[in-house]
């Protein structure tokens, strides 16, 4: 389904914030363990960064991820955390 913001942020909400095992994640979401890892692995990379420099710029150049899947992650850290 691509990069679609819906699956990576149910992904990481059920596993971060609500606290549920990946292998439940997966199987709630239709996804393969390994896409799950890496879409938390892509996670917290830019939350790391996000909490050192919140420039999304900064976060690509680290990264080496699109500015477009950034701002995803952004978006998710901004909703669900007060001080990132």
């Amino acid at each position: 389904m691509g990069s679609c913001i819906s699956h990576k942020a149910a992904i990481v909400v059920k596993t971060v914030y609500e606290k549920k095992s990946k292998p439940l994640v997966a199987k709630e979401t239709k996804h393969t363990q390994k896409a799950v890892d890496r879409y938390l692995k892509d996670f917290y990379r830019v939350r790391t960064c996000y909490r050192s420099q919140p420039d999304p710029d900064f976060i690509c150049q680290v990264t080496g991820m699109s500015a477009h899947l950034v701002n995803q992650y952004v978006n998710i850290i901004a909703e669900y955390e007060q001080n990132p």
